[in-house]
């Protein structure tokens, strides 16, 4: 009886342990053209940790640290919003529709930027796989492990985001009651109305009124 008891809670405190490393967005990373990205990060201990962005299109780029000789120290236990440069969001979403993946990687020990910067900042060619763009999640992989040499163990977790193109829409505000032949195409009165679909059809108006082990 009481050996089952242990077993017990040992698996339950096992469930409950905090993986290593955790990477999310807001929004359940579910974006428009143009939209500001959050992305967040937590780590079960204190170590190191670098964030890398692949987009729709495969480009890669570094989320976290913003430059290679930056602070890649994370404390343990603590929830952080990956900042962007000047204080902003992690990252405009630049793509019109498609997949975008996030990888954030955790180490005991510094990763190595040598062959990633130039003059001070992110050598973005040298990042530039072609196997991110077939498969996201081992190129952005195999990035991370050139940065922490053979054999170096490290912890990760990826997380996907989606991009979907934004509603279809035009609205203008007329304070005329009665339009006579106005056209809100071309005068530069206001109006409130929506129009949907195809432009050349009539013109309605309103008038006022998973974490891993590597």
């Amino acid at each position: 009886m009481l050996a089952s008891l242990l077993l017990l809670h040992s698996l339950s405190a096992a469930v409950a342990a905090d993986p290593p490393v955790r990477v999310w967005f807001n929004s359940d990373g579910h974006y428009e053209f143009g939209d500001r990205a959050k992305v967040y990060a937590q780590t079960a201990d204190d170590g190191y940790l670098v964030v890398l962005r692949a987009d729709a299109q495969g480009h890669v780029r570094v989320l976290f640290p913003i430059d290679p000789d930056g602070n890649q120290q994370i404390r343990g236990g603590k929830k952080d919003e990956l900042k962007g440069r000047g204080g902003r969001e992690a990252f405009v979403v630049d793509d019109t529709t498609g997949h975008g993946t996030v990888l954030a990687a955790f180490a005991r020990t510094p990763f190595q930027f040598d062959q990633f910067a130039k003059n001070g900042h992110w050598d973005y060619s040298a990042l530039d796989d072609s196997t991110v763009r077939a498969d996201p999640e081992a190129g952005l992989l195999d990035l991370v492990q050139r940065m922490r040499g053979a054999g170096d163990h490290f912890d990760y977790d990826v997380a996907s985001y989606t991009v979907g193109p934004p509603p279809r829409y035009v609205g203008w505000v007329s304070p005329y009651a009665w339009s006579g032949w106005w056209d809100p195409w071309y005068a530069p009165r206001i109006a409130v109305g929506l129009r949907f679909g195809d432009p050349y059809y009539y013109r309605p108006f309103v008038g006022p009124g998973r974490w891993r082990r590597w």
